[in-house]
C-alpha cells in the first residue's frame, strides 16, 4: 500500500468498525504500516472463559484481525484469510491483549504473515500465543 501511515491507520479502523464481531469484541488498530501492524482489545469478562483467562477463539480473532491486516499491507486492501494456525503459549491475562503482526514473505496474490499475541496488565506484557497465516488477493470490491 502506498498510503501515508495515517491514512492507512484510518482505513484499518473503518474496516473494523463496519464489521459487526470486531465491533462486538471492540478490536482497536493502533498501527498500520507496511513494516507492521498492531491492533488491540480491552480484555473484559464477557470475553473470558471459565478460568477467567482470555478465550481461545478471542484470541483467534484477534490473530486472524492482524493477519489479514498485513496481508492488506502486502497485497492490496481486498484480501481474504486462506488458513491460518495459532500456539497457544500460556494463559491470557491482562486487562488488554494486543496483536503484533508483519510479513513474512509476500508475492502478487498471497501472503504468509506472523502475528504474536501479548497479555498485556499494569504496562507489563507477555507473549500468550503466536500465529501465522496466509492472505490471498480477493476478487471481492
Amino acid at each position: 500500500m502506498t498510503s501515508a501511515p495515517t491514512d492507512m491507520l484510518a482505513m484499518a479502523q473503518g474496516v473494523l468498525d463496519a464489521q459487526p464481531f470486531s465491533t462486538l469484541v471492540g478490536a482497536r488498530a493502533i498501527r498500520f504500516t507496511p513494516e507492521g501492524v498492531e491492533v488491540s482489545l480491552a480484555l473484559r469478562p464477557d470475553l473470558t472463559q471459565h478460568h477467567g483467562f482470555a478465550h481461545g477463539g478471542l484470541q483467534a480473532t484477534l490473530a486472524d484481525i492482524t493477519l489479514t491486516f498485513m496481508g492488506a499491507a502486502a497485497l492490496g486492501p481486498s484480501v481474504l484469510t486462506s488458513e491460518f494456525k495459532i500456539n497457544f503459549l500460556r494463559p491470557a491475562q491482562g486487562d488488554t491483549l494486543i496483536g503484533r503482526g508483519t510479513v513474512l514473505s509476500a508475492g502478487k496474490r498471497q501472503a504468509v504473515t506472523r502475528c504474536d499475541l501479548y497479555a498485556a496488565q499494569g504496562g507489563q506484557e507477555k507473549l500468550v500465543a503466536t500465529a501465522l497465516g496466509t492472505i490471498a488477493r480477493a476478487d471481492v470490491p
